[in-house]
């Protein structure tokens, strides 16, 4: 396979022996600014490419890892590096290791200079004055050698159900080429392991909507490759038998060491493996064996820091509200794999494992799912402390009834028949799910090679499963996997012991230094990153159809409902809760006649915020506050109240709590913190956030202790913006990002005042003089610190400063102003119905600070998006349109949409009747718009505006005759036509005749059988875009362009000077200068009548766009041997 390129209207081809498959971008002026790229996919015989195609890659080309928008660009992946042969399962089967991908850029030619450098690993560096290339990062991770492709079977699958084809394992050599491999549909196929989905996701579509004929043609060529990320061997053993080993990373919740752990909503794990153990016994007893095993982080939300020095975990969601997710993920492992074995081996001494090794225990028991899961717990530090790893095998006396019961999945060659299936599955866990995990595997799986007569080669055995851990250890940590000299020799010396050591130091330094990087790539690369990463469209006149159906109807789907949320904010000064303290005033205010559905409280100032506090922080205070909290929310409540996350820094803590009935409803919880003590290093000032999804309606709760002091208001702004921009959740969420933000907390603002004037407005409740005279609002006015937040009407005393104990504000030597330093803001997005405000007050009774508690309740429109009646009316309108078009649409089907066979022997005839110009086009054209066809003969009727043809058809060239290894007779050439095109420049009509030859059309290509006269959209014309970005719609969250003093965080792998870009719209605006200090007006010498406040600017400077939505590859048919 090769890969040419066209400079005109740029266009990327990748050539088989007998196809090319070509790519172009499309660039329509009308689609908005936050829609997905589109792109432009074709089919070509090779006979009738033009010859404009040069060859742009001087390598053995393996396949297309699909389709990825970076940087404001759309890139093709492509394998042109692999190891052929690392591993054959079966005779028929091979495996292949990628170590080399090419990102060939749809939109410019700056880098193909560079792809023709050969072997050169670097080349997408700085060179010659060029940026680094956008997918520098990309290549870089796929390129890294783990990552398998196989074009013989589908990888993603086990053995057992895959199945093995007999007639096969007889003759290789009579193997179907091509057509075998990717013909047969199978439901067995595993989305969750195929780690180029996203890159893939249109494609594929792209492919199931494509006719027998040309779905065909696609398969046999190879185009596309599917990846996995693991690891795969096959060592070769006496008698002419195998054994192969299959690991298989699943990307649903994939990142490194301290970036993912625990479980997500869905369900989902941490560095969840499937192990496939293959023993190719057929040339001895004429069968062959397969035993799978899975390990998966411990399934409950917890978390754990990268300090270098015994990083801390964290339970970051009450039992109560883990428990249905922790019952949902071994349901889905009940499903797949059956009955499931729990292998627990944390340590039930070390301090950083008992509180998950407590909660694993504490899920289990109240877990619905005891009939098929059973559990063991076997702490393995403990048991080979004495008598070394060999202690590892006392293990298995307590696995012994589950390994007879689960059986092998055994087949017997001789007889072409299944002898036996596995029926249930071990799940091995410890921390990390790597060392101690791979041990206890190799020995359960040695257990079953042994009883099937395979110990007389245990060497060689050892030697992979060390290799298996050495791999994915390599994915997860960046270095191989401890204790890896035992499972090799059995033995462990002196020099196994210093290698461990220097493992260990290498993890510390890639957790530190290295993996957040490596996560945002992994990110971009899932479609997890929520800023950058946007899905490429294939275009299809269809789809469009569709969608722009189900936007207009989107009410038939979605419901709205309102929800209650409680907001409240308490400076703790360091109090420490006692069982005596009463927080129900605050709780549950006289102003709430109702039970608000959620709660959000921030608590600042949990400690003495002094350096000996700080350096040694104690975490249980933060966990104290949350069971005082819990405990007095349900005391008053028969809805009882979750605790759904917790996020916090060692001075201040954020609750998020959810009424049990409601849990349901919320998904993508995600906590985030950020320092901004001495510019970022201490923990004394801060902000602690948590965002979530209501339905599909995201918010984001934001807890901050600013700096403190009457004059520090440039402080407390820098403090802000490195808030706003600095804090990033999972998946590269920022604050922007959402429908709602609530910022509740100790924002320290004061009241411009001289002390004795405040003191006496404030005996007189003259709020409202006090509030012309408040920083905050001041601030806001003047586009400052929250500006386009809002804040409701304050008609409580200040909140600070008291003597503690009393309702006497400040009687010390300082005599601090009292001010309202403890407040509420919100935002809403403008396209959506904004927060409604129901109270905002303070506690002025409770006295166990020297602030205020300070609260208010929101109401909040949500929606909710009925997945079952969206797909419905999905398929209705595609019925639609097949209604709509009769015979246009008969042989193009979906098997996402429809599942009924569509016959074709009426529309074949008319549509070859019809190719010979026997028969006329009918030229009507209801809406919506037709369906395009291979041989588009005309140009459109209908109001759609067509892309510029490709100039690689060649107007000379015989057309072909297209064959599929089912096809017995050609198909009719392609009619000569006149096509008729609009100047746009000119309003002038002009006439070219010219052959369109089958099987390549003038515009995108979606199976008809008729020629249609469907458009596509307008395409900039030119050698390539020149880098030009529309301007993103304005949004009210984020009208200025906040820069603080300290450098912005940059964790996406997308390099700036990635290609010829325009300036973004926010960096022509207006840019706020962070503030400096100016003399507060009581200390002036000339006393004022206003404080002094920063110049305003009227420049208003547009938000960033909406998140995006990532679609599902549900709808995808698997790929599997005939």
């Amino acid at each position: 396979m090769k890969v040419l390129y066209q400079k005109k209207q740029r266009c990327i081809a990748l050539q088989s022996e007998t196809h090319t498959l070509l790519f172009r971008r499309l660039h329509n002026k009308d689609v908005a600014h936050d829609s997905p790229p589109s792109v432009q996919v074709e089919i070509a015989s090779n006979d009738n490419l033009s010859s404009n195609f040069k060859p742009l890659i001087n390598k053995e080309v393996h396949g297309c890892l699909g389709l990825i928008h970076v940087g404001e660009q759309v890139f093709v992946a492509i394998v042109v590096g692999a190891v052929t042969n690392v591993a054959t399962p079966l005779v028929y089967e091979l495996i292949d290791r990628i170590y080399n991908v090419e990102f060939i850029s749809l939109s410019h030619d700056d880098w193909d200079s560079l792809l023709s450098l050969g072997g050169q690993e670097d080349y997408y560096t700085e060179e010659a004055g060029l940026a680094i290339h956008p997918c520098s990062e990309l290549k870089r991770l796929l390129s890294n050698g783990s990552f398998y492709f196989s074009t013989d079977f589908d990888l993603t699958s086990i053995l057992q159900n895959r199945g093995i084809i007999q007639s096969k394992l007889a003759n290789r050599k009579q193997l179907l080429k091509g057509i075998a491999a990717y013909g047969h549909k199978n439901e067995h196929f595993s989305t969750e392991f195929m780690w180029n989905a996203f890159m893939m996701d249109d494609l594929i579509r792209f492919r199931s909507n494509l006719d027998d004929e040309l779905e065909a043609i696609f398969d046999t060529n190879r185009f596309l490759t599917t990846a996995i990320r693991g690891f795969a061997k096959t060592t070769s053993l006496n008698y002419g038998e195998s054994m192969t080993i299959i690991s298989k990373q699943s990307w649903k919740r994939a990142g490194t060491r301290y970036n993912a752990r625990g479980i997500d909503d869905d369900g989902n794990v941490a560095n969840f493996v499937e192990t496939e153990f293959i023993y190719d016994a057929s040339s001895s007893n004429g069968t062959i064996y397969s035993f799978v095993q899975i390990r998966g982080s411990v399934p409950a939300f917890w978390e754990q820091d990268s300090t270098l020095i015994n990083p801390k975990i964290t339970i970051t969601r009450s039992l109560g509200a883990t428990q249905q997710i922790f019952d949902k993920h071994f349901t889905n492992i009940g499903k797949k794999y059956g009955v499931c074995h729990v292998v627990n081996l944390l340590s039930k001494t070390k301090p950083a494992e008992v509180q998950v090794l407590r909660r694993f225990s504490e899920l289990i028991e109240g877990s619905r799912t005891t009939e098929v899961v059973e559990y063991t717990q076997f702490d393995f530090h403990q048991e080979v402390k004495n008598i070394g790893f060999s202690g590892a095998t006392n293990i298995l006396p307590e696995l012994a009834t589950s390994m007879e019961e689960f059986g092998v999945f055994s087949y017997d060659t001789i007889t072409g028949e299944v002898v036996t299936r596995q029926d249930g599955v071990f799940r091995v866990n410890c921390l990390d799910c790597l060392d101690r995990t791979n041990l206890i595997e190799q020995v359960i799986c040695h257990k079953v090679f042994e009883s099937y007569g395979g110990d007389r080669e245990s060497l060689k055995f050892n030697n992979i499963w060390a290799d298996n851990g050495d791999a994915i250890s390599q994915i997860y940590t960046g270095t191989n996997a401890l204790k890896s000299s035992f499972s090799r020799s059995g033995k462990m010396n002196i020099a196994g012991a210093l290698s461990d050591v220097t493992k260990s130091v290498s993890r510390m330094y890639q957790n530190t230094f290295v993996d957040n990087k490596k996560q945002s790539t992994m990110d971009l690369l899932l479609g997890y990153d929520a800023r950058n990463s946007k899905p490429v469209r294939i275009y299809d006149p269809v789809s469009d159809f569709v969608n722009s159906e189900l936007k207009a109807k989107k009410s038939v789907f979605t419901t709205a409902g309102n929800i209650s949320i409680f907001a409240g904010t308490y400076n703790l000064n360091a109090t420490t809760y006692s069982s005596n303290m009463d927080l129900t005033p605050w709780l549950f205010p006289p102003d709430n006649s109702f039970l608000p559905d959620i709660y959000a409280i921030g608590l600042q100032e949990i400690i003495e915020l002094n350096a000996g506090s700080i350096l040694n922080a104690d975490s249980s205070k933060a966990s104290r506050w949350s069971e005082a909290l819990t405990q007095q929310l349900n005391s008053q409540s028969n809805d009882k109240y979750l605790l759904l996350r917790t996020e916090s820094l060692s001075s201040m803590a954020l609750y998020l709590f959810v009424k049990e009935s409601l849990v349901n409803n919320i998904s993508h919880v995600f906590g985030a913190s950020k320092k901004t003590g001495l510019g970022g290093m201490t923990v004394n000032k801060g902000a602690c956030a948590v965002r979530f999804e209501y339905g599909s309606t995201s918010f984001a709760l934001v807890t901050s202790h600013l700096a403190a002091g009457t004059t520090a208001i440039a402080e407390r702004y820098n403090d802000y913006v490195t808030v706003m921009e600095g804090l990033t959740f999972s998946r590269n969420y920022t604050l922007p990002d959402h429908d709602h933000i609530l910022w509740f907390g100790d924002l320290n603002y004061r009241i411009a005042l001289p002390n004795d004037q405040c003191r006496f407005l404030v005996e007189k409740g003259a709020f409202d003089d006090l509030y012309r005279q408040d920083q905050l609002q001041q601030e806001m006015k003047k586009k400052g610190a929250f500006f386009g937040f809002k804040e409701g009407p304050i008609i409580f005393y200040p909140t600070y400063k008291f003597d503690k104990g009393t309702n006497e504000y400040d009687t010390s030597e300082k005599q601090r102003i009292p001010s309202w330093t403890d407040r509420i803001l919100y935002q809403s997005d403008s396209d959506i119905p904004e927060l409604e405000q129901l109270n905002y007050s303070s506690i002025f009774d409770m006295i166990y600070s020297d602030h205020k508690p300070v609260f208010s309740t929101f109401k909040s429109q949500v929606e909710f998006v009925d997945e079952a009646k969206k797909l419905a009316l999905q398929k209705q309108l595609y019925e639609k349109y097949k209604a709509q078009h009769d015979d246009d649409v008969s042989i193009y089907s979906s098997s996402t949409l429809s599942s009924v066979p569509i016959s074709k022997s009426n529309s074949f005839r008319r549509d070859t009747m019809t190719e010979l110009n026997l028969i006329d086009d009918d030229d009507s054209s209801p809406s919506p718009p037709k369906l395009p066809s291979r041989p588009m003969s005309q140009a459109p009727s209908t109001l759609r505006k067509v892309p510029p043809p490709f100039d690689g058809y060649d107007s000379t060239a015989k057309p072909a005759i297209l064959r599929s290894a089912s096809l017995t007779a050609p198909i009719p050439p392609a009619p000569r036509r006149t096509v008729t095109t609009v100047s746009s420049s000119s309003n002038s009509t002009t006439s070219a005749s010219s052959p369109v030859p089958l099987g390549f059309s003038l515009t995108p290509l979606v199976p008809s059988n008729k020629s249609s006269r469907a458009a596509s959209p307008e395409t900039k014309n030119g050698d390539r875009n020149d880098g030009k970005v529309a301007s993103p719609p304005l949004n009210s969250k984020s009208t200025i362009s906040l820069k603080p003093l300290v450098p912005s965080r940059t964790s996406s792998p997308i390099s700036v000077g990635s290609g010829p870009q325009k300036a973004s719209p926010t960096e022509s605006q207006h840019k706020l200068a962070p503030m400096k200090p100016n003399k507060p007006v009581q200390l002036s010498s000339s006393k004022q009548t206003e404080v002094p406040t920063p110049p305003q600017s009227n420049t208003k400077v547009p938000e960033p766009p909406a998140p995006r939505n990532i679609k599902s590859m549900s709808d995808w048919k698997p790929l599997m041997p005939n």
